[in-house]
């Protein structure tokens, strides 16, 4: 007996060091699955009545068994070759198709962030590339399907063949229904897991200041002579006449014109009974300050482009054609083109938010408005337009600005009588003279701010909310009418919603 133990201790301590590992592909199944059954399976092993040669008795010499999931393989390491071959049997046993490997499964992802019809297109492509070249039957996509494409796209992983499927997209419930063996369904579930996240939004801030200051002052004196005898035929006349800053003196005494804007001071002359305008002295001096402070802010998930319009949809004429039709009536038939545009305030933006935190925009910025003195215009409306269109890197919060105009203009305008007129001091009764200066301080500022959770999003709605109604609140009731019509409308206050785990917000209305 002490002869046999002595034979069995010596048997189990004479094998081959353990240092080699074997890699065992699986076709069919998932390593971490299979891994795990076939390691208890040997562990469970009778200790005690182990055959010589073996050595699972001593813990020292356990045949180890790791899951590698990338390649889908098992990486074994085992005591002696006899111990190989039991795991090498035991693995070709398990790794089998299902029964239902022939038409695959059926399995419907239901996506919460992505588009299905997007998401479905990516995923085609990206397995599409990972089997190009490797054979064998795939995944393909339904033409009747929203999205898929006519064609038929191979997928199959890359350490095991494909047993074939489908993947298709139902827009009415933003979902995924994928046709395909379940090894191949838990790899593209993977990446759906990854691709489905929740986007990172962008909030846009941006600030529009534009500081005007304008000053003319107009000075001219004008003046006509008429002499001559009460009886006789010819008379002389002799003058000034000045068109400089408004209406002459000669449109003005025959009625065809009103007096300029400022002071005009006149002198009448009685010729052969009837008053003319003798002289004509005008002053005016005009001062105009504006300040226009916009900021317009925008909302938009990451790489999508949004838009905010704030204007007017101006017409402008761009044909006109008057027909008569000859007859006794004399009717006229006019007919004009008309076009309209928007002016006023528009911002296109198109955020892209990188690994780092900085964001990279797409922006276009214009103001438009229609210049006052041109509305009444026979020639058409006048625009003054300041557009913006560039590509900025901007860090998470940062300012930056877009650019900007600094004008400063000057101009004189000036009308005189040769050489009368360049005498000093006397010679302002032979000119007339518009000097002004105009100057535009111009400036666009942006602002974004990356907003990654709803925590965030509901933290700059409230704030934003909070400030319309601080603003009307503050502008007060009005007083109480005898129209019956009081009470200036008001926001309501807010409570903050606190949102527990997995929690969905109630519809509006309950």
């Amino acid at each position: 007996d002490n002869l046999q133990r002595l034979g069995r201790i010596i048997s189990a301590l004479d094998v081959t060091n353990a240092t080699d590992v074997e890699v065992i592909p699986l076709r069919h199944q998932l390593a971490p699955d299979i891994a795990p059954v076939v390691q208890r399976l040997l562990d469970s092993s009778t200790a005690g009545a182990v055959a010589p040669g073996q050595g699972q008795a001593d813990t020292s010499f356990r045949t180890t068994i790791v899951a590698e999931s990338r390649s889908n393989t098992l990486l074994i390491r085992a005591a002696n070759p006899a111990r190989l071959s039991l795991v090498r049997s035991i693995v070709a046993k398990l790794d089998q198709p299902g029964s239902d490997s022939a038409t695959g499964n059926i399995y419907v992802v239901y996506l919460e962030n992505a588009d299905a019809t997007k998401l479905a297109v990516t995923l085609r492509a990206a397995l599409s590339a990972n089997t190009a070249g490797t054979g064998g039957s795939g995944i393909s996509a339904s033409p009747g399907v929203a999205g898929a494409s006519p064609s038929s796209t191979p997928i199959a992983a890359s350490a095991q063949p494909s047993t074939g499927g489908q993947i298709q997209a139902d827009p009415s419930t933003n979902s995924l229904i994928i046709t395909a063996a379940e090894p191949q369904y838990r790899q593209i579930r993977a990446v759906i897991e990854r691709l489905d996240a929740r986007r990172a939004q962008v909030f846009v801030e941006s600030l529009i200041a534009e500081v005007n200051a304008d000053k003319a002052a107009e000075f001219g004196i004008q003046w006509q002579n008429v002499f001559g005898t009460a009886n006789s035929s010819k008379i002389g006349v002799i003058g000034t006449n000045f068109t400089v800053g408004g209406a002459n003196i000669l449109s003005l005494q025959q009625g065809t014109a009103a007096p300029s804007s400022g002071i005009n001071l006149g002198v009448l002359r009685n010729v052969n009974g009837t008053y003319v305008l003798a002289t004509l002295a005008r002053f005016l001096q005009t001062n105009g300050d504006g300040n226009i402070l916009s900021t317009p802010t925008l909302l938009t998930l990451d790489n999508e482009e949004a838009k905010i319009v704030i204007g007017q949809n101006v017409p402008f004429v761009t044909g006109q054609y008057t027909n008569s039709n000859g007859g006794t009536n004399g009717s006229v038939n006019p007919f004009q083109t008309i076009e309209r545009k928007d002016v006023g305030l528009t911002l296109r933006v198109k955020p892209q938010i990188s690994e780092n935190g900085t964001v990279k925009m797409q922006i276009f910025q214009e103001v438009s408005s229609v210049q006052a003195s041109s509305i009444n215009s026979a020639t058409g409306l006048i625009t003054n337009k300041r557009s913006i269109e560039s590509n900025v890197l901007v860090d998470d919060g940062a300012i930056v600005v877009l650019g900007g105009l600094l004008s400063d203009e000057f101009s004189d305008n000036q009308e005189k009588v040769p050489v009368l007129g360049d005498v000093p001091l006397f010679g302002n009764l032979f000119r007339s003279e518009t000097r002004s200066r105009k100057k535009t301080n111009l400036m666009v500022f942006l602002r974004p701010v990356v907003v990654r959770d709803s925590a965030q999003s509901d933290a700059l709605s409230l704030d934003r909310y909070d400030l319309m109604r601080t603003l009307t609140e503050g502008q007060g009731q009005p007083a109480p009418s005898i129209t019956g019509v009081n009470g200036a409308a008001t926001l309501p206050a807010i409570t903050p919603v606190v949102r527990q785990p997995g929690t969905v917000p109630a519809p509006l209305g309950r």
